[in-house]
């Protein structure tokens, strides 16, 4: 709109945010719980706090990271537990991974094993261009045992889905300054939806619900394409 250009959201369910939902019904007056989009976080969504600045909108910090308790096999690991090396050494770690949690936070294990490769992507929005696409075919979990990761690092770290996806998703955030596991977050005070509610409110009559998207035309090139065939088949 700011650009000029005229814009309408077609909402597929009766309700406006998507996942970011804030509950009150059944509340008792003031209350309410976030169901959807937990957290928001500093540093990192840059265009998001710049909306906060348009909308208003009061934000809170949620300490909900700072001395974070673990619980691994039903057992509870503080910070400075999971640096111990004797406690990682009971975790069945390697010594490489050992060594690596003495001077790193648990939530930055991933690195050891990402690490060497994110400086292959230079530009976030190209992951194709670090030459990697061989790793679109095999998971986080398959990446981490042909790299020589502990069978304790392949349980507490690996994943089922993309492994170039994962290095991508730790690329962006190393390219934009942002820790994989970002200590400071943040909520809207009277719950997140309200960023969502002021997005609707702004864009009024051109947000219609109950409208999904069944099929997308592009008619100047079906247009074209029509062309294209009848004048085929006319030389033909």
């Amino acid at each position: 709109m700011k650009r000029g250009h005229e814009v309408t959201v077609l909402e597929a369910s009766g309700r406006t945010g998507g996942h970011v939902l804030t509950l009150r019904d059944h509340l008792a007056d003031g209350l309410y719980v976030d169901a959807g989009a937990e957290h928001f976080t500093r540093p990192g969504y840059d265009l998001y706090w710049e909306y906060v600045k348009e909308f208003n909108v009061q934000v809170l910090p949620y300490p909900r990271r700072p001395n974070v308790i673990r619980f691994i096999d039903g057992k509870r690991y503080t910070r400075e537990m999971l640096s111990d090396q004797n406690i990682l050494r009971n975790l069945a770690l390697n010594q490489r991974e050992i060594d690596y949690l003495t001077g790193h936070q648990w939530w930055e294990f991933p690195l050891l094993y990402f690490g060497p490769y994110l400086d292959n992507f230079e530009n976030e929005y190209r992951p194709f261009d670090a030459k990697l696409n061989h790793l679109d075919e095999i998971t986080v979990t398959d990446l981490l045992r042909k790299d020589g990761a502990s069978a304790a690092a392949v349980r507490f770290i690996g994943e089922s889905g993309s492994a170039l996806q994962a290095l991508w998703h730790a690329a962006i955030l190393k390219l934009r300054g942002v820790p994989l596991w970002p200590p400071q977050v943040f909520r809207i005070q009277g719950g997140n939806q309200r960023m969502t509610d002021a997005f609707a409110a702004r864009l009024g009559e051109r947000v219609r619900l109950g409208c999904p998207v069944t099929a997308i035309e592009n008619l100047e090139r079906i247009k074209k394409w029509r062309l294209t065939t009848s004048s085929v088949a006319y030389r033909w």
